[in-house]
């Protein structure tokens, strides 16, 4: 069983005797002599940009006062470093009800979780000179205490990456004293210098129930750091895989102020069938903006599910072939990048064909095809669709018939290509969002199972923010859920049953899910599933 969907093309997660920054794969050499960081992706050469502070700007050069001197922004870039910026006093971070200021406590642990190629800038907001001093003060004894319990080389590599800013933070010059003063939630300066925004520091072991939600962690902004890195690997992706894009939306804004659901259409031109065949992978790049200048408060507050699909020719509306399907953020903008190839064949005619985007909430989308020749040993040439899911209760099972299929006699490859998402909150279980599921797909009586069982996780969601899960959402973003996580893609797992069918001979599918091996058994869950047969030659 084999998940392909998803881009991630480093790891960089740790303190530096972890070793976590070394290449992971061929990730970009990008040709002979071309100079690269740590972990394999490209330096790149700082760009000059006008001031701004908008969400996603390129960021201008400017000089930071710190207590050590100025740092000059582009003296320092080379594309390989993930730049935070935090203020003692986030709004996000509610420290003055907490009663714990948030530089009081977790430093260590925000080295620990940090990856190795962060950078840190702190700085205090107060207006009184001496409410700075001592904001500045009680973190410099944090960072000294986090700091005896590293070894040598942890030290030495820390040490110089961490910057207190000399003055008022609002008032550093440009874009940096900007983010400061408004939002005010702190910002990262990401590997292709870009402002992003520090989203929620609420930490899911620190429930009040007083207050009725979390407590803040200041360790959280190390889950920006892990963030910027996964947007790295994409971008580099983005320039290297030599792909033809198929733009089927370009910051078009969707919405529906019902809540009922709606969806955006759009009609586009693919390569013709001959170019199409010498395509061997496809991949879907979305990128869900908010509408607005910033996140919290213009991001649509909900994990809801949002679709693509692909229109039959001359189909005029209520599309029905799923093409994609992800799960929107709690208040906060996403992208991801997966491979979805086993639906090369649906498209395998090129030409004009339309497409169908389905949302409950309003974002301006950005979605393109993305069609490549990866050097892959075999091409899908045919896709078959084999079972849909339903309402998850005790007669689940009784919809499915057995499937049959005529393997063709040039078949090379043949796999099973599954997407499955569990929803619902019932009891007993917390089902299906929260509870494991198993998924049976036999083939030729050959059991293939799926189990979802990073459902009901206390942190399985965030554990895969180096995989995309968008971080620190304004909502109980931490938890795993059955096959999917709120701000990231539901993935398709393509399982290789080439020896389970004989070509040219037929194959017979059947399908049972479950929970604890057994039919569930209330009412109210669900299942999202789209299961596919894809012949590979």
């Amino acid at each position: 069983m084999s998940p392909t969907l998803w881009i991630v093309l480093l790891s960089c997660t740790g303190s530096p005797s972890d070793d976590t920054g070394g290449a992971v794969g061929d990730s970009g050499d990008g040709g002979a002599g071309e100079a690269l960081c740590d972990d394999g992706l490209r330096k790149r050469e700082f760009q000059q940009a006008v001031q701004d502070d908008s969400l996603l700007a390129v960021a201008a050069n400017t000089t930071i006062p710190t207590l050590a001197g100025d740092y000059i922004l582009q003296d320092h870039w080379d594309g390989c470093d993930v730049m935070l910026f935090i203020n003692d006093e986030p709004p996000q971070a509610r420290s003055s009800d907490w009663g714990t200021a948030l530089w009081e406590r977790d430093v260590a642990d925000l080295f620990a979780r940090a990856p190795a190629n962060t950078i840190f800038f702190f700085g205090s907001d107060h207006a009184d000179a001496a409410d700075r001093e001592a904001s500045l003060s009680m973190l410099q004894a944090e960072v000294v205490d986090a700091f005896r319990d590293m070894s040598d080389e942890e030290r030495a590599w820390w040490e110089p990456r961490i910057h207190y800013v000399d003055g008022r933070f609002r008032d550093v010059y440009g874009w940096v004293g900007d983010v400061i003063r408004s939002p005010g939630w702190g910002a990262v300066l990401d590997r292709t210098q870009h402002i992003r925004y520090i989203g929620s520091y609420a930490d899911v072991d620190r429930y009040s129930s007083s207050a009725g939600w979390f407590e803040p962690n200041l360790s959280m902004a190390a889950n920006e750091a892990i963030y910027a890195n996964y947007l790295a690997a994409l971008a580099q992706h983005r320039e290297d895989d030599g792909a033809t894009v198929v733009t089927l939306w370009d910051r078009e804004l969707i919405s529906d102020t019902n809540w009922s659901g709606t969806r955006g259409r759009t009609t586009v031109q693919l390569p013709d069938a001959d170019t199409m065949a010498g395509f061997d992978t496809l991949e879907l790049d979305l990128t869900m903006h908010c509408n607005g200048a910033g996140e919290y408060g213009t991001c649509p507050p909900w994990d809801y599910l949002v679709y693509l699909y692909l229109c039959d020719e001359g189909q005029t509306e209520g599309c029905s072939t799923e093409f994609g399907r992800w799960i929107t953020t709690y208040h906060r903008q996403a992208e991801w990048i997966h491979d979805v190839s086993d639906l090369l064949p649906l498209i395998a005619g090129g030409g004009t064909r339309t497409f169908e985007f389905y949302t409950t909430q309003e974002y301006e989308i950005s979605l393109s095809l993305r069609l490549s020749n990866q050097g892959r040993d075999t091409r899908p040439v045919q896709t078959h669709f084999l079972f849909s899911g339903g309402a998850f209760d005790a007669d689940y099972n009784d919809a499915y018939e057995p499937i049959e299929v005529e393997i063709p006699a040039t078949a090379r490859k043949v796999e099973l290509a599954t997407v499955i998402s569990g929803h619902g909150q019932v009891s007993p279980g917390n089902c299906a969002e929260f509870c494991p599921t198993e998924h049976h797909f036999y083939v030729n009586g050959t059991d293939n199972v799926r189990v979802l069982d990073n459902a009901g996780t206390e942190t399985g969601c965030m554990d895969m923010v180096d995989q995309g899960v968008v971080p620190n959402q304004y909502g109980t973003w931490w938890y795993g859920r059955s096959g999917w996580c709120p701000g990231w893609l539901v993935p398709m797992v393509v399982m290789d049953i080439t020896d389970q069918v004989t070509p040219g001979a037929t194959a017979t599918f059947d399908y049972e899910g479950f929970r604890d091996g057994q039919p569930y058994e209330s009412s109210g869950a669900s299942i999202v599933l789209s299961s596919f047969l894809t012949i590979r030659q």
